[in-house]
């Protein structure tokens, strides 16, 4: 029964990440899970949600040895272990429940990855390096010996993600094709730039099928095409966001308060607090919805303030706090908008902003209300929302004397020709390749 007491929390952290990341937990084995990702719900990036899953849990694992008092030394650890590849899986249904398993090489060595894991270590194979590289940071342990296999492999620890949420922002490490064409696009954001640095905020739209450059298009106009005293601030969605609400916005106030992959809550306090502050004490109500959301919301359960300055003075949030914790959770919801809004748009007065929402099919119904919300206060601020979507996304901005949509299409014949130029130089043994 102490077991239990001990082993069951842990349990549910794991489980409660592979479910976050759309993951499949198909087997509990006493004090650990077996997982899938891939099976039965097919996904491209399952090998990427894998690894999301397993530094999620090692992240909350700190949290709640946190909570128990406990050090990384001595608290309870966990091990994981990733591989991907072929599996056999099968489901065996009778009238009690339904059976689901995977058989076969991949999961074996999975299984020797985590008993090789020490607590606290996340070990991968080369064949899961190979579907997130770019997206992950890993350290190389070498070829190791496994039980089951003659040969060593080679081995390799995941310690923690990179900044690239799109297969784009992972390619910029290994160089991009020439950019070519897209003048009138190009010629539209300049203009609603011009536009947006008045104080007459504007929505750039760009709607197209998969592979038609949208995403590249925005890190044109990020790396080009934005004057030197604008910020910019992107907050990719991603393809499991449905099921993360508010991943977006997080992202959002991650990359605003230079919040670290790890950084210890304790810091990530103090730095919203503070930026907050130093930004207007007129706004301090926002601090506690911003806190909630990043997880760094104090729980004062002795009753004792904790006061933070700025510029030499002392203001106490903990009123603030407090009352942001006695409200319902529909008013929350609605104070986590305004808040979140009312900073953006106090920040827009020191300097203009460039809001990057992409993909947006893929966004939760929290990010898309607090994107409406945003939207009917964009004509009073110097900032530019700039977003992107697969057709059959719908949303009610169309109607607003500042919302402009391009559609994105194919590139032209000629710019495609001149694209194949920078690509295949001018050997005419490759004109066939050009031509087909």
């Amino acid at each position: 029964e102490e077991a239990q007491k001990i082993i069951d929390p842990v349990l549910s952290v794991m489980m409660e990440a592979v479910h976050r990341y759309e993951g499949t937990v198909n087997q509990v084995l006493g004090d650990g899970i077996m997982a899938l990702f891939g099976a039965p719900l097919a996904h491209e990036d399952h090998a990427l949600r894998a690894c999301y899953a397993a530094l999620a849990m090692q992240e909350e694992m700190r949290r709640h040895r946190e909570n128990l008092g406990q050090t990384d030394e001595i608290g309870v650890q966990i091990g994981v272990g990733l591989n991907s590849g072929e599996v056999v899986v099968r489901s065996i249904d009778n009238d009690l429940n339904i059976d689901y398993s995977a058989l076969g090489h991949t999961t074996h060595l999975a299984a020797r990855m985590q008993e090789l894991a020490n607590g606290g270590a996340i070990l991968m194979m080369a064949s899961t390096l190979r579907e997130v590289e770019g997206f992950v940071e890993v350290k190389s342990l070498g070829a190791v010996q496994v039980k089951g296999v003659s040969r060593p492999i080679d081995a390799y620890e995941l310690v923690g993600v990179t900044s690239a949420r799109t297969r784009l922002h992972a390619a910029v490490s290994r160089g991009l094709t020439p950019f070519v064409g897209r003048k009138t696009e190009i010629e539209t954001f300049q203009k609603l730039i011009e536009r947006s640095v008045t104080g007459r905020g504007q929505i750039f739209s760009m709607v197209g099928e998969p592979g038609m450059g949208k995403s590249r298009l925005v890190y044109e106009f990020i790396h080009s095409h934005v004057p030197p005293d604008w910020r910019v601030f992107e907050a990719p969605s991603v393809s499991y966001g449905k099921a993360a609400p508010y991943f977006p916005v997080i992202e959002l106030i991650r990359r605003y308060f230079d919040i670290s992959e790890g950084e210890e809550i304790e810091s990530i306090r103090e730095k919203i607090i503070d930026h907050v502050l130093k930004l207007d004490e007129m706004v301090k109500d926002a601090i506690p919805p911003i806190l909630a959301l990043v997880g760094a919301l104090p729980d004062y359960k002795d009753g004792r303030p904790r006061s933070y300055g700025s510029n030499g003075g002392q203001q106490n949030v903990l009123d603030s706090i407090q009352k942001f914790k006695d409200m319902e959770p529909q008013q929350r919801r609605r104070h986590t908008f305004e808040a979140l809004k009312r900073v953006m748009i106090r920040e827009s007065q020191k300097q203009p902003l460039l809001l990057v929402f992409e993909d947006l099919h893929w966004i939760d119904n929290e990010t898309q209300a607090f994107l409406d919300n945003l939207v009917e206060s964009l004509p009073m601020a110097r900032m530019l929302l700039l977003v992107n979507y697969l057709p059959g996304y719908n949303h009610n901005w169309a109607d607003k004397t500042y919302y402009t949509q391009v559609r994105i299409d194919a590139l032209q014949s000629t710019n495609a020709e001149e694209l194949l130029r920078h690509l295949l130089g001018h050997n005419k043994d490759l004109e066939p390749l050009k031509e087909s």
